[in-house]
């Protein structure tokens, strides 16, 4: 469509106006969907960075739990 839009086929004014209207939606549909993408991405980051502090304080717990049981024997 884009490059038929470029190449300057003989088009009615009308008919290039819906075809740069159609264009401009499309474009936004994808810049929409890029910005929805990017939000997702950074939930998912923002996740993954809270289960790595939880991780990370589930093994200092473990080792510390793990050393006292070694003073009891």
């Amino acid at each position: 469509m884009e490059a038929r839009f470029r190449r300057g086929q003989k088009k009615s004014p009308e008919e290039a106006n819906q075809m740069l209207q159609t264009w401009q939606e499309e474009v936004e549909r994808a810049r929409q969907g890029q910005r929805d993408a990017e939000r997702k991405l950074s939930s998912l980051e923002a996740e993954v960075q809270k289960m790595r502090v939880e991780m990370a304080a589930m093994k200092r717990d473990a080792e510390h739990y793990s050393c006292q049981g070694k003073k009891f024997y």
